[in-house]
């Protein structure tokens, strides 16, 4: 079944004055819809899973055939929870998984990964980890059937992952705060100007 992608876009935003940061505008595509394009070229499906701002992400998202839409009534837990959701709606060998708040993956960082053989593989720039994570099949029924772990992270330390090299400080970046955001227009304006 090739390769598909889980976005996690249930949270509350909460550092952004309660505007749900998905729906911003980020140079003429909005935080989600930039996500989501930054898998496309990946996945033949793409699972977002919506939480607190459902109807505005929908909306944001636009209309992607690819992509399927899982609502996650705990999002209140945290983004593990909705992380697991997205997991049991996939049915692929492989599957990338990005917050939707981490618009800025470049083609190149998924090619690497998608190059890699591992169970679990990540890119990192520099020695520091970053996004998107890929998970195989086998990983993703592991960290599916342990009721233990909290968080993706501690479910990557307790099993070997796969370090990939990238030349791309992007993969650190995410939208926490209105100051990322102002970064991330800027950064979308001057690379699309070019």
């Amino acid at each position: 079944m090739g390769t598909q992608g889980v976005i996690l876009a249930a949270g509350k935003s909460s550092r952004m004055s309660g505007e749900s940061k998905m729906t911003m505008d980020l140079n003429g595509r909005t935080v989600i819809r930039r996500s989501i394009d930054s898998l496309r070229p990946f996945c033949n499906r793409i699972i977002v899973v919506t939480g607190l701002h459902v109807e505005a992400v929908m909306v944001s998202a636009g209309r992607c055939p690819e992509v399927i839409f899982v609502y996650n009534p705990d999002c209140e837990k945290g983004m593990f929870s909705s992380l697991r959701m997205g997991l049991r709606h996939t049915e692929a060998e492989r599957v990338l998984i990005l917050p939707g708040d981490c618009p800025f993956i470049t083609h190149e960082v998924c090619e690497k990964l998608l190059q890699g053989k591992g169970n679990i593989i990540l890119p990192a720039y520099h020695g520091k980890r970053g996004h998107p994570v890929l998970l195989s099949h086998q990983a993703i029924e592991g960290l599916l059937a342990d009721e233990h772990c909290q968080s993706l992270q501690e479910y990557i330390c307790a099993n070997k992952a796969e370090i990939i090299a990238v030349d791309c400080p992007e993969i650190l970046w995410d939208i926490d705060t209105p100051e990322d955001y102002a970064k991330a227009v800027d950064y979308f304006q001057t690379k699309e100007a070019r």
